[in-house]
């Protein structure tokens, strides 16, 4: 333990980012099973006592899944895996890798000690004239720490896949999640530095020095809006776009064939980056943007379906007549693009903008939103997760539980959403300690609440599989851990088996 600690070998420096990422993943979906179960039926169940307290736990939820599970953990299988894809030692600078994966766990502290009340998006005027400190403080000042590892991770990454890889190595030969984290360093690099900004802006106004976002001294709320969005929409593609190159590494090794067609995947990669620059404002058509605006905000928004199809064929495509093994990180990945699916075919709705008038602030965002973060994201993880596990530990997980752990999350993460898409359409708005006591309203809220405890049953068995299985499962075969009969070389023999 100490030596990893404090070690700053890329494959310590992967496991730490990974462990805490799933502590944070456990933790935040205890709070959002907590939220689920007191809105099981109207009023008050006593479990979060007041709305203020409610508001404080979902702002926490969510600043822990997004910052503190999607990010640390594609920083972690990225520093695990790309050193060794690119065939050199470590990664180019690794004391500072260490040192932006420790900045880590001092911005979840002060996230977690303040928990703020002002939900993630922390949104002027509330957040700067009535939002407590020192709980709004500490938030800002967690983000900004977290901000900054980012950048340091990303600058990483990019000089260690531009500069350290193999001379006889070409970029177009690398692998796909090679380009993945190439591009999501990128973007991370693009969009940060512009809430950094904002979060300077949010700090100073609280103060009382300055006036961006304060109308009484002629601020302007919707700027902080703009300057949110320009990084959070692209944001959610540093989330995706991991777990896709991620999916681009499992479905060829689990259908025994080659990936479809490399050069689309790279391709839509840098669309999809472009592109999630070129839609940030698709978040605030309620604002009272001009329709001009709106229109071109609306088109880059539909800029992404072909590149996010693109990806989606490729799949398919590879899929289709290969041989394939359903073992558990396959099952998570194929769950993954069926969920990504519904995911897309909600944003396709959001993005027409008489439509989205209808949907914004209800929970039909929500629903949208939490089936890319917790179907395609989060599955596409979870197998990467359980196909790295013999090769992290050289043991097994129970296959039989690995597949238990996945029907569990699949159902269970299908309920909860697609459900909250109909109870938006009913009117319900999000962020609400309460609804009205109609019988549509809790019947909904009530599938979408059992929906939540099947998926937590399936957390809880992933992690006891996992701890478990660390310590106790039995010695995999490192050659082919999964069985699928890849050619390998047995270097005590000269010749290839099967």
């Amino acid at each position: 333990m100490w030596e990893i600690l404090f070690s700053t070998h890329h494959t310590d420096v992967g496991l730490l980012y990974i462990v805490l990422s799933l502590v944070a993943l456990m933790i935040g979906g205890a709070l959002a099973v907590a939220i689920r179960t007191e809105l099981f039926l109207p009023g008050s169940q006593g479990i979060i006592p007041d709305p203020n307290t409610f508001h404080r736990i979902m702002t926490t939820h969510g600043t822990n899944m997004l910052f503190l599970w999607l990010l640390p953990f594609a920083s972690g299988v990225g520093n695990y895996l790309i050193p060794i894809m690119i065939r050199y030692k470590d990664m180019a600078w690794p004391k500072l890798n260490a040192v932006a994966f420790w900045m880590t766990p001092v911005g979840m502290a002060l996230v977690w000690l303040g928990m703020a009340d002002f939900t993630w998006y922390a949104t002027p005027p509330y957040s700067i004239l009535r939002a407590p400190g020192p709980a709004a403080e500490m938030w800002i000042f967690g983000i900004k720490i977290l901000g900054i590892g980012s950048i340091l991770g990303a600058i990483n990454f990019i000089v260690t896949i531009l500069k350290m890889k193999h001379p006889d190595l070409p970029l177009m030969k690398t692998s796909l999640f090679v380009w993945a984290t190439l591009v999501t360093s990128i973007m991370i690099l693009v969009a940060i530095p512009t809430f950094a900004a904002a979060l300077i802006m949010l700090f100073t106004d609280r103060l009382g020095v300055t006036g961006f976002f304060n109308p009484s001294m002629g601020g302007d709320p919707i700027a902080y809006q703009h300057l949110f969005w320009f990084t959070f929409h692209p944001e959610v593609y540093i989330f995706a776009i991991p777990a896709i190159g991620m999916m681009y590494e499992l479905i060829p090794k689990f259908s025994r064939k080659p990936i479809f067609s490399y050069q689309s995947g790279v391709t839509a990669f840098v669309v999809l980056a472009i592109v999630a620059f070129s839609s940030w404002a698709h978040h605030m058509y309620a604002t009272g943007m001009n329709f001009t605006e709106k229109t071109v905000f609306m088109v880059g928004t539909l800029a992404a379906v072909p590149a996010s199809a693109m990806h989606v064929f490729n799949f398919i495509a590879t899929m289709w007549g290969g041989r394939i093994k359903f073992a558990t990180p396959m099952s998570f990945v194929v769950g993954g693009v069926v969920l990504f699916f519904y995911a897309g075919a909600g944003g396709v709705v959001n993005a027409q903008m008489p439509l989205d008038f209808l949907t914004h602030d209800s929970y039909w965002v929500v629903g949208h939103f939490h089936l890319f973060v917790m179907g395609l994201i989060s599955f596409g993880f979870i197998g990467m997760l359980h196909y790295l596990f013999p090769l992290i530990t050289g043991r097994m997980y129970s296959e039989k539980a690995g597949m238990i752990t996945f029907w569990l999350l699949f159902v269970g993460v299908s309920v909860i959403f697609l459900t909250q898409h109909v109870l938006g359409l009913y009117g319900q708005p999000r962020r609400v300690f309460d609804y009205i006591p109609v019988q549509p309203l809790i019947v909904m809220n009530q599938i979408s609440t059992v929906g939540a405890w099947i998926a937590a049953a399936g957390a809880a068995l992933l992690m006891g599989n996992l701890i478990y299985s660390a310590g106790r499962g039995k010695p995999a075969d490192m050659n082919d851990p999964f069985k699928i009969g890849e050619v390998y070389y047995d270097h005590t023999r000269k010749e290839p088996h099967h």
